[in-house]
């Protein structure tokens, strides 16, 4: 069983960064469990865990200000031990403003040295263990739910087990590879924005396929979905999935009655508002594409 410290509080976040920094703490493993529109609507950042080699913490962000989040996550003095640290630097970055800073991201060095599995392939290579973690059990979980089961406390923490001795035996086999200089400028970067934000509507399966006028359709329709998702606090898939969003773009002629074959949903009031914003969303893109047309 894994002993941790929980931190849910702005004084003990601020207590525990100010002994990291008198005690000469400049390395940290760290990870992060998020909500992506699977139990409510949105992304949200739901648990931060960390292992400073002595203890593992546990920091509940929901009762932790902003000011605090920042002041650890943009520590221009303590190194951030993560495992592609990508989508959760945005998550931040969207959620915060906060942007992620001094952080080494081990997946860069396995990557220069040629690795491209998981964490869990990284872990049976650099230590001989296999995870026995079972992360399909967790996929589904629910990371807002307070208070947090302790299996999955313990499933959060096994992600910053093993970062310290991944980086330590990485490092290694660069250096012995000459490759510390290339991983050392990529670092400087592991964190920082690559791409600019896309709309959600643009990631939708074939999007880059449709018609010029598909396009204006999807993006009125998914963009109501939204609405409404946002509205009732539900993840969007359970407002209208997006397979029929792209149906609905795709009817050459999409009148309400045609609509009413697509627009079901078990509470009868979700359906009749949602049956409502498509009906606009339609008029709105057929009014777009006519502006354009001229």
């Amino acid at each position: 069983m894994v002993e941790f410290t929980s931190i849910a509080s702005d004084s003990a976040l601020c207590e525990l960064v100010s002994r990291w920094e008198s005690s000469g703490v400049i390395w940290i493993a760290m990870d992060f469990e998020g909500e992506f529109n699977l139990h409510v609507y949105g992304e949200h950042l739901c648990l931060i865990q960390i292992y400073d080699k002595l203890r593992y913490y546990i920091i509940d962000p929901f009762t932790i200000s902003q000011a605090q989040l920042r002041r650890l996550l943009e520590h221009p003095r303590i190194t951030k031990i993560m495992f592609d640290c990508a989508s959760d630097a945005a998550l931040v970055r969207k959620q915060y403003g906060i942007q992620l800073a001094k952080v080494h991201d081990v997946r860069i060095t396995a990557q220069l040295l040629g690795y491209h599995g998981n964490l869990d392939s990284l872990r049976e290579h650099c230590t001989g263990e296999v995870s026995q973690k079972g992360k399909k059990r967790n996929q589904m979980a629910n990371w807002m739910a307070r208070p947090l089961p302790r299996t999955l406390i313990e499933y959060a923490l096994a992600d910053v087990e093993y970062l310290f001795i991944i980086r330590e035996t990485l490092d290694a086999e660069a250096k012995a590879l000459g490759l510390s200089e290339r991983d050392a400028i990529a670092q400087k970067t592991a964190a920082l924005q690559k791409h600019p934000d896309r709309p959600g509507y643009e990631k939708l399966p074939g999007y880059r396929y449709f018609s010029k006028h598909e396009k204006i359709f999807v993006k009125h329709l998914f963009e109501s979905r939204e609405v409404l998702a946002k509205r009732y606090n539900l993840p969007s898939f359970r407002i209208l999935d997006k397979k029929q969003i792209v149906e609905i773009a795709k009817q050459p002629v999409c009148d309400e009655q045609q609509l009413k074959r697509f627009v079901k949903h078990p509470n009868r009031k979700i359906e009749q508002e949602l049956f409502r914003l498509m009906c606009d969303a339609i008029d709105n893109a057929k009014e777009e594409i006519l502006k354009g047309d001229l």
